[in-house]
């Protein structure tokens, strides 16, 4: 491949990195609508359909948040019935928060039809294929951690 081949094909690349995030933060924003919450209550959510039952600082760490903005988040999700908080058996300082039914009702509609297409849009890839793109994928993850600690401390 020449030299400006490759540049043009990394345009294009980046192009549709920033197309890709465009229209997933939409996609997003039309799901927190739908919901009648907030972006970061979303992204809560999904933290908590990922991790399960955890504490409400694994929450807090998990969505860069302070602790008195994720009680605030979670009286929210409380609020609306899509998360509730129990306290630790063991240790009733510990708080663990749980997505709740009527929010798997909820959000099933919103991200079940969106699983069933990508499984068949992924089947037009070959299992090499599939790890290629796995591994791009969890190094752009971290890529970006590091990129986002770097903006966190301008």
């Amino acid at each position: 491949m020449s030299s400006d081949s490759r540049v043009e094909l990394l345009g294009q690349f980046f192009e549709a990195v920033r197309q890709e995030q465009e229209i997933t933060q939409a996609f997003d924003e039309a799901a927190a609508r739908h919901l009648g919450i907030h972006l970061t209550d979303l992204r809560v959510l999904d933290i908590l359909d990922r991790m399960g039952p955890v504490p409400a600082s694994t929450v807090a760490r998990a969505a860069h948040l302070t602790t008195g903005s994720t009680t605030t988040l979670l009286d929210r999700l409380e609020r609306a019935g899509y998360a509730t908080r129990r306290r630790d058996d063991k240790d009733r300082r510990r708080v663990f928060v749980e997505l709740t039914d009527h929010a798997r009702q909820r959000t099933e509609p919103i991200w079940g039809p969106l699983a069933e297409e990508a499984v068949s849009l992924l089947d037009h890839y070959s299992e090499d294929e599939l790890k290629l793109i796995l591994g791009y994928l969890r190094r752009s993850q971290a890529f970006l951690r590091a990129h986002r600690e770097r903006v966190e401390k301008l």
